[in-house]
């Protein structure tokens, strides 16, 4: 379904607000199961794991704004913050600058966030159980593949931000919480792969699903993730299952690419042939941006800015002017040859982004342009809507895009492939390498290296919120990076929240970068 809109009513009846946890591990013992009579209910357990999918769609608790393009791409080498003013939403400063802060609330919301989703996924899991001898096999499988999934996929974006975080497996884990200490990375990604692996088995194909289901988790996108976190995890013992499973989606026949790359983030494309893992978002005030917890905001907060001296019409989507491109990524682009993904990722002052609508002012580094701040000259396109996809919505149309977040492509999928088939020593790394350029015009390569697939993915999925954790997996420190600030064996992951460190009295203990 496009809009999780029943999640509020969900929420009330699993003991939660869509709020998520107010200090995640300063909470009373929960309440361990619900009456038979309950989950007895198709309708109620329903509810139950809509909810457990409502976490996923937080960008904003108010307070901040926690966007993937902040931790994946203006911690990178490929983006710069922008926005009005250097403090402008000042902790994108920071972490563009590597000046990271324990106390920061911006690490605390995405802490609260993801340990909000693992706690729901584990309330789905102990239900589903005490279902077990009620529903049908069919629905216990799902609901709990599900469960599953969305607990492997929390504790993946812990770990890959913060390393080895506390581990809650069960509802009877929680009556611990300020006494539980952070568990290895390594036994972190054993529970996310087994998760992943599980949920694989028990869910079923994208197209065994009805339109209702859209957005939610499938065989292919669970079968995807372990794949991805097993290269993560740097785990070679995992490697070969991660190749099958990675090979196994592609045989489905499920997902391809889109002949033109310059549609994936059209409207008309979303939950398409490339989609394995969208984030859904709705076109409607009830999912607008602005609610706390809710709402995409990417058109609103990667837009180039509008009004004042900017010289932008605000009928083209006034937008805030963040993640700019970098011109080490501009040059990336044209060193490639790859005209087509640099001019769908780029906009350029004076550009023509859409036919018919006003050219595109971006503001030059050094304009004295008070309106935006713009350090490289760039500004991001592929989240910026044309005027004929904005909506109506809560203040006005500009703030309120709604496209899906488009969080796992198959392009993804091919590169992730053909690394895969490289580390393994399989030789079908060629294929999955060359599906991707050939999309945009570029040469085969025969016998590619891993740095060939490395440079690859820069490329496609630029300003798509991986970057920064692509360039610490794989040690692709750069020069830039180092410039702004980041300093080998301390910046690999983000620091732990100082406010959870002080609710263990210290059990918690912190990273490097603390």
């Amino acid at each position: 379904m496009r809009n999780l809109y029943k999640i509020l009513i969900a929420s009330t009846l699993i003991g939660f607000t869509s709020t998520g946890c107010s200090n995640f591990l300063d909470r009373e013992p929960l309440a361990r199961e619900t009456t038979e009579t309950f989950v007895s209910d198709p309708d109620n357990l329903e509810l139950m794991v809509i909810a457990g999918y409502d976490p996923i769609q937080w960008r904003f608790d108010g307070v901040q704004f926690y966007n993937y393009f902040i931790f994946g791409d203006i911690a990178s080498d490929d983006a710069d913050k922008g926005g009005l003013s250097e403090t402008d939403l000042d902790y994108m400063t920071l972490v563009q600058k590597f000046q990271w802060n324990p106390a920061e609330p911006l690490f605390e919301s995405v802490w609260k966030r993801h340990f909000a989703g693992v706690f729901r996924a584990n309330t789905v899991l102990s239900n589903i159980e005490v279902a077990k001898s009620i529903v049908d096999e069919s629905v216990y499988n799902q609901i709990r593949g599900e469960g599953l999934f969305l607990r492997g996929w929390h504790y993946f974006q812990l770990t890959k931000m913060f390393g080895g975080v506390p581990l809650f497996t069960s509802l009877e884990d929680y009556e611990n919480l300020n006494t539980t200490g952070r568990s290895t990375e390594s036994e972190v990604y054993d529970v996310i792969l087994q998760d992943f692996k599980e949920a694989g088995t028990l869910l079923k194909l994208k197209s065994q699903y009805d339109e209702n289901y859209l957005g939610r988790a499938t065989s292919g996108m669970a079968k995807s993730y372990f794949a991805k976190a097993a290269l993560y995890s740097k785990d070679e013992s995992t490697y070969e299952e991660a190749y099958n499973l990675a090979k196994e989606v592609i045989g489905t026949g499920e997902y391809a690419l889109l002949e033109d790359y310059t549609q994936i983030w059209r409207l008309e494309e979303e939950n398409g042939s490339e989609s394995i893992f969208e984030i859904q978002y709705e076109p409607s005030n009830f999912n607008n941006w602005s609610r706390e917890g809710e709402g995409a905001g990417e058109n609103m907060m990667q837009s180039p800015r509008a009004g004042g001296n900017s010289g932008n019409d605000s009928a083209i989507g006034e937008g805030w002017g963040f993640n700019l491109p970098t011109a080490a990524l501009e040059q990336a682009f044209r060193d490639a040859g790859d005209d087509i993904r640099r001019e769908q990722t780029i906009i350029y002052d004076g550009e023509e982004v859409y036919e018919g609508e006003p050219r595109i002012r971006v503001a030059q580094p050094g304009d004295n342009d008070s309106d935006w701040y713009n350090t490289t000259g760039f500004a991001p396109q592929k989240y910026f809507l044309p005027q004929r996809e904005l909506t109506a919505g809560f203040g006005d149309n500009r703030y309120n895009g709604h496209s899906n977040y488009r969080m796992f492509r198959y392009a993804d999928l091919l590169l992730f492939a053909s690394e895969l088939a490289l580390e393994t020593g399989k030789g079908d790394a060629a294929t999955y390498l060359n599906e991707v350029r050939a999309r945009v015009g570029l040469d085969a390569i025969a016998a590619p290296t891993l740095q060939d697939v490395y440079n690859e993915r820069r490329l496609e999925l630029a300003l798509e919120g991986h970057r920064f954790f692509d360039q610490v997996r794989t040690g692709q420190i750069t020069t830039e990076l180092a410039n702004e600030g980041y300093v080998q064996g301390v910046h690999e992951k983000f620091p732990i929240p100082q406010s959870e460190i002080d609710l263990t009295d210290g059990l918690i203990v912190g990273n490097p970068s603390n």
